[in-house]
């Protein structure tokens, strides 16, 4: 990006290439609540995109030059090519062009920021923080990657108060343009290799986030994963623990319908949180943001208060449908250790079957972490894969199929079926009362779910 920032006031139209993903769709609801023009385009309508253009933004199906005609600043998300004709047009323009990160960061960086990274959790702990000073009348301005329901079901905005709420993907580095007051690092495990291209270069772009923090930052980290727990070390500053043995711990876990209640040990005392959501790994990012927002001046009812009105997040354990006695839930988990922690919330919802879909993201992700899944299943009754989701451009084709990964599970019921059709077909026919259908996986799954949410519907009890 150029010296021209999309803040400045002479920024008056900014156009959005691939406004219709998550991040890009956060950045534009914040421009039109900072009083800009937006523009942007993407390959497809997305529920984001339309929402966009609700409140006046110009969305346009596919990409062409003339559409950033009269911008005065092109930004494009990391997935955008650079012979995409508009960012081309732009160029030869001479407009001024940033990337998503670089958007972010020069909305983010000259506020009270709470900056929330990590392999696992960003986005309930990002949801839950934000909903937290949200509650607490703090007005806060928020990029999250999904929509919030507490938070007026969108996934970013920009508002009076003084603090803002990230989510700060490591992908593509972009964490590395901010600098947040407070930072939180929720895990760290082997992830986004198809990026990084190696375990030891993932670690080091953690250390270069934790290493450049403004001197006044504090961190927030959780203590029991050792890889994290070297990384935050390195921090010049004290570190805030959460998780076993650290400044904030689960006492108590006792799970419940819709979700556990937890005695806490904070800093400030001892607390009891009745979650709206199940799973240990929701009581751990529930900590985090407990000491996120503690730190922020918050004191622990209010946030009790807020945490336990919380509403949860898009594709999050979001319940989809209960009809017949069927519950079908939805949830981004792509990664083994997520796809074990949300099948064993689900678990705690007392189902009288569990049945898994799951559709892997990227050949490069399933094939690195292939040996992780093979055991990752066990909660489930029942696992049905989809083919593997890569989308255009994100990797060069391997020879690995999901069909591949079902033959290895180390479950008596998996099996790899070749379309949307057919797993809802499958699921559909034997589905009864008591039944739980988790459908996990990016967001390309989520036609699939539709699809099982309109049949359930049509289910005869049995």
């Amino acid at each position: 990006m150029t010296s021209l920032q999309i803040t400045d006031p002479v920024v008056r139209h900014v156009h959005i290439v691939g406004i219709g993903g998550k991040g890009m769709s956060a950045i534009g609801a914040a421009l039109l609540d900072m009083g800009k023009t937006v523009s942007g385009s993407d390959l497809e309508q997305s529920p984001q995109a339309e929402r966009l253009g609700s409140r006046g933004a110009r969305i346009k199906i596919g990409h062409c030059a003339d559409y950033i005609a009269d911008a005065d600043m092109v930004i494009h998300s990391s997935a955008i090519p650079p012979t995409n004709p508009e960012l081309a047009a732009a160029r030869a323009a001479g407009a001024p062009i940033g990337t998503r990160a670089e958007a972010v960061a020069a909305l983010f960086n000259d506020r009270r920021g709470i900056a929330v990274a990590g392999t696992h959790g960003k986005t309930t702990t990002s949801a839950l923080t934000a909903t937290v000073l949200h509650g607490a009348g703090l007005a806060p301005s928020f990029l999250i990657g999904a929509d919030v329901p507490s938070l007026g079901g969108v996934n970013g905005r920009i508002d009076t108060g003084a603090w803002m709420v990230l989510e700060a993907d490591e992908f593509d580095d972009a964490f590395l343009f901010y600098r947040p007051r407070v930072a939180v690092l929720t895990h760290l495990e082997p992830d986004h290799l198809d990026y990084f291209g190696s375990v030891a270069r993932m670690v080091a772009a953690f250390e270069t986030f934790v290493d450049q923090l403004p001197g006044d930052a504090t961190l927030v980290a959780r203590r029991d994963v050792a890889l994290l727990r070297r990384v935050a070390e390195r921090h010049s500053r004290e570190v805030i623990w959460f998780g076993p043995g650290g400044d904030w711990r689960i006492e108590h876990y006792r799970p419940g319908i819709p979700g556990p209640t937890l005695d806490i040990s904070g800093p400030r005392g001892p607390l009891v949180v009745k979650l709206p959501m199940p799973g240990r790994h929701n009581a751990l990012n529930t900590l985090a943001a407990l000491a996120a927002s503690s730190l922020a001046g918050l004191n622990s009812t209010e946030a009790v208060r807020s945490i336990e009105a919380y509403q949860g997040a898009e594709r999050r354990l979001q319940l989809r449908a209960n009809a017949h006695g069927i519950r079908i839930l939805e949830d981004y988990a792509h990664h083994p250790t997520a796809v074990r922690a949300s099948l064993q919330a689900v678990r705690e919802l007392n189902p009288r079957r569990v049945i898994a879909i799951y559709q892997p993201l990227l050949q490069s992700r399933t094939r690195e972490l292939f040996d992780d899944f093979l055991d990752a299943f066990g909660n489930a009754d029942q696992v049905l894969l989809a083919d593997i989701h890569s989308p255009p451009g994100r990797e060069e084709p391997i020879d690995i199929c999901s069909a591949d990964l079902a033959e290895a599970l180390i479950h008596p019921n998996a099996e790899a079926l070749s379309s949307f059709d057919a797993i809802a077909d499958r699921v559909l026919t034997g589905a009864t009362d008591g039944d739980l259908i988790l459908v996990m996986g990016p967001e390309s799954i989520t036609p699939l779910a539709n699809r099982l949410v309109a049949g359930a519907s049509q289910v005869p009890a049995r």
